[in-house]
């Protein structure tokens, strides 16, 4: 694809979603049309060192101090939140969205800038207290006492104008019980211990995004995972009578195409036949996501399927032979780091006529563990 077709904006009548991640991270841009945007997560591009959305807007020439109405964080794992702060605090007239099943962490953290500590110890989750700084600061600018965030939660409307809706779809009411009753252990009876707090999954309390744009729908599936619990996960979103109507034509995979975030149900009943979709793979350590039988089990579902980066592919870098004998002999593990950001683009004008664009590292879902690539 045409690297210099990448500094061009999307026409003001022009859809866009913008798919970002470079293997270790995943940020997601939605223009509605007429300069209006909206940003899902942060991650980092490597080569700026900014947030990807930042470097993003200012490869096509916007503002996001004015353009963006909106920053969602989908839930609180590190791979979606890196930059998050820089990029709300960039984006200085949004409104800042996050899960309303809150994490024990996150909850500390809103306790610090909203009231007082008490006996509770900080936890150190660095972009989530850069963003709550900046909507205090916000609130003593408008003279306002609170400037909270907004939470979302399944069947919840985050946004409405006359082209758009913005619904999110999770998480359900029992995943914030759970998160709830977590939170419960942070207040010991009188003379009982402080207890332990638990490591919920934030995937399991994910944001789960619906929107429609006068004809067009799409579903971004954040991380989401499948349960056994009914009333929880993917299913309890396919069995809702409460969900808009519709099926979606483009849709972000969950959990970079893992099993465990997989529902046929989704493809069936929430899915156009034949759908446009991209995920953002997940490298670190020995865990590689998607799968191969991940990638067969997507494309059998759909031909247009994209992903953002490779996965499990070393570069061979040629050396001259002393300076091979001086790393080995001074270095005991090498490991290559991602150096380009993978973007998939999505446009159209036109219901489901969605055009594509690759960027980076950026590849057909198929062609992912293919050995001529």
């Amino acid at each position: 694809m045409d690297g210099n077709r990448l500094t061009v904006p999307p026409a003001t009548d022009e859809v866009e979603i913008s798919v970002f991640g470079p293997g270790y991270g995943e940020s997601i841009l939605l223009h509605i049309g007429k300069n209006v945007w909206f940003v899902v997560d942060s991650c980092i591009d490597p080569l700026s060192k900014k947030p990807a959305p930042l470097a993003y807007f200012q490869q096509i020439g916007i503002d996001p101090a004015h353009c963006v109405r909106q920053v969602i964080a989908s839930h609180w794992h590190d791979d979606h939140i890196r930059g998050l702060g820089k990029l709300f605090r960039a984006c200085s007239n949004a409104e800042f969205v996050c899960s309303s099943a809150i994490q024990s962490k996150e909850f500390l953290e809103i306790v610090r800038a909203y009231g007082t500590r008490a006996m509770m110890e900080s936890t150190g989750t660095d972009e989530f207290n850069i963003v709550l700084d900046a909507l205090r600061e916000r609130a003593a600018v408008s003279g306002l006492r609170y400037m909270p965030p907004r939470f979302a939660r399944a069947n919840l409307l985050l946004w409405q104008n006359t082209d758009c809706t913005i619904h999110a779809l999770s998480p359900s009411d029992a995943s914030i019980l759970a998160a709830q009753l977590d939170l419960a252990r942070l207040f010991p009876a009188e003379k009982e211990a402080k207890r332990r707090l638990l490591a919920t999954d934030p995937n399991k309390t994910a944001v789960v995004l619906w929107i429609r744009i006068g004809d067009f729908v799409i579903l971004l599936g954040s991380d989401l995972d499948e349960t056994t619990d009914d009333q929880r996960g993917w299913s309890v979103i396919i069995n809702s009578s409460l969900r808009p109507s519709g099926k979606a034509s483009l849709f972000k995979i969950p959990h970079h195409g893992s099993d465990n975030a997989h529902t046929s149900g989704v493809w069936s009943e929430l899915l156009l036949e034949n759908p446009f979709a991209a995920l953002t793979p997940y490298e670190k350590g020995d865990m590689k996501l998607p799968t191969r039988k991940d990638v067969e089990r997507i494309c059998s579902h759909t031909t247009n399927a994209y992903s953002t980066a490779v996965v499990g592919r070393k570069r061979i870098v040629k050396r001259d032979r002393t300076v091979e004998k001086t790393i080995r002999e001074t270095v005991l593990d090498i490991k290559q780091l991602h150096t380009s950001i993978g973007h998939v683009r999505f446009r159209a004008n036109v219901p489901n006529d969605w055009s594509v664009e690759l960027f980076g590292d950026a590849l057909p879902l198929k062609g992912l563990y293919s050995p001529s690539l």
